[in-house]
């Protein structure tokens, strides 16, 4: 996802990208603000270069199912019983 796309796709982003990354605050939300740049470093100050690529995975998947550009490259994991 590019900046352009981010950013239209952020009202639709934040209730569930808080309510799934619990580490992310109310005041990150603000700083954020539709700006991928900001998004990337507040990931990085919350969760560490380890899970800030699966933030953005979520995220992708988060902005492929709602565009309609689905794509198995961001499919939701299998769990495997």
């Amino acid at each position: 996802m590019n900046q352009e796309q981010f950013k239209a796709f952020w009202a639709q982003l934040k209730a569930p990208l808080k309510a799934k990354w619990g580490k992310i605050t109310d005041a990150d939300l603000l700083e954020i603000e539709g700006s991928l740049v900001a998004f990337t470093a507040v990931l990085a100050k919350r969760y560490g270069p380890t899970q800030n690529g699966e933030v953005n995975t979520w995220a992708n998947r988060r902005y492929c199912h709602w565009s309609g550009h689905y794509t198995n490259a961001y499919a939701d994991p299998v769990k495997v019983a």
